[in-house]
């Protein structure tokens, strides 16, 4: 078991609302500044499918304009080709801009590539409306949540076991992306109490933690603290590499049902 990590909300915005403040142009590009890097990035592919730009730290929701379809710097996280990718949309929520996630018998997220850093504090808060009533974290098939955040961390891959190399190209194939060495998922849980540490069915190189579960707190937002590298050793045993990315995902593929969800700001020491 991981140590619960609600805090209250107050503290939580008081606390994101310093790191903005301190921290400098570099770490913190302005919008303009990231949509300029993605189109240079773009224009430069030859197939038209470029890398997206390492950033130095994480746009913020409550930061990006309405009027884009997506916060700027985010980036579509395809699971599989063959799945339903998952709606996200930018939307005014408690007088806040956060994003809007819908689901439908489907699975996909958003993400940061970030410049190789130290894994730090982690603080994020999100809501959901429901959860996935007959989901279960440690089934593969009923592997599903109404809220993940994910955390990539940079390793040896050849130091893996053939199976999970094997896994590995075969995820690039399906997806277009090569997979990190390892995530720390976190998760708001159906039936798992909050605590729990799971190995994903699917694959040993991602391991979640619940953080939220059950009915208790929804349509309320929660506010949440932890840090990277304690959870890392809770969960795989060993120090952690460098973070790679952090990203969002909510996902019904397996259940084949709905959910809807907010995610706020998230924040990266």
């Amino acid at each position: 078991m991981a140590a619960v990590s609600a805090m209250d909300c107050k503290v939580f915005a008081a606390r994101v609302a310093a790191q903005a403040a301190s921290a400098s142009d570099e770490r913190m590009p302005d919008p303009m500044t990231i949509a300029n890097e993605q189109a240079v990035e773009a224009e430069a592919g030859d197939d038209g499918d470029a890398p997206p730009p390492l950033l130095a730290s994480l746009p913020r929701f409550s930061s990006a304009h309405l009027r884009n379809r997506l916060p700027v710097g985010w980036q579509p996280w395809t699971i599989n080709r063959n799945k339903t990718p998952t709606r996200y949309s930018l939307a005014e929520i408690d007088q806040r801009v956060v994003v809007h996630a819908q689901a439908d018998s489907s699975a996909s997220g958003l993400y940061v590539p970030l410049r190789d850093r130290d894994a730090g504090m982690l603080r994020w808060t999100w809501k959901t409306n429901d959860i996935i009533r007959n989901a279960d974290n440690g089934q593969g098939p009923r592997e599903d949540s109404p809220l993940r955040l994910f955390v990539a961390f940079d390793g040896d891959k050849g130091s893996l076991s053939l199976k999970d190399q094997l896994m590995y190209e075969m995820a690039r194939l399906t997806t277009g992306r090569e997979m990190p060495y390892a995530t720390l998922m976190y998760i708001w849980g159906g039936k798992r109490p909050e605590g729990t540490v799971l190995p994903n069915p699917h694959t040993d190189r991602v391991r979640m933690i619940v953080v939220d579960s059950g009915m208790k707190h929804a349509n309320e937002w929660r506010c949440h603290e932890r840090d990277l590298r304690a959870d890392y050793r809770k969960a795989f045993g060993t120090d952690p590499g460098r973070v790679i990315a952090v990203g969002i995902m909510t996902d019904t593929d397996n259940t084949r049902s709905k959910a809807e969800s907010w995610y706020g700001d998230i924040a990266l020491d």
